[in-house]
């Protein structure tokens, strides 16, 4: 056997990233994600705050009329309370 087949040691983490120790973080449905707290609107996540502003972008551009946009933005918010 030549160095290339021989089993080599398990290699340490990569520099820069921390080791877990089998510890893992997943998202929990009841914490709250990364995001901005709002005054009316309370706490809301970014990727959610990133589409409603496209949302209303596409609507008061003319991209789509208004009312759908409120529409599929109400319907957004309702799925997500889910």
């Amino acid at each position: 056997m030549d160095a290339k087949t021989q089993a080599s040691p398990r290699r340490g983490a990569p520099a820069g990233r921390a080791e877990h120790n089998g510890e893992r973080r997943d998202h929990q449905p009841g914490q709250p994600g990364a995001g901005i707290d709002l005054p009316v609107f309370g706490h809301v996540e970014y990727r959610s705050a990133g589409f409603m502003a496209g949302l209303g972008l596409a609507g008061a551009l003319g991209a789509i009329e208004w009312p759908v946009a409120a529409a599929v933005g109400i319907g957004y918010v309702l799925a997500r309370r889910g």
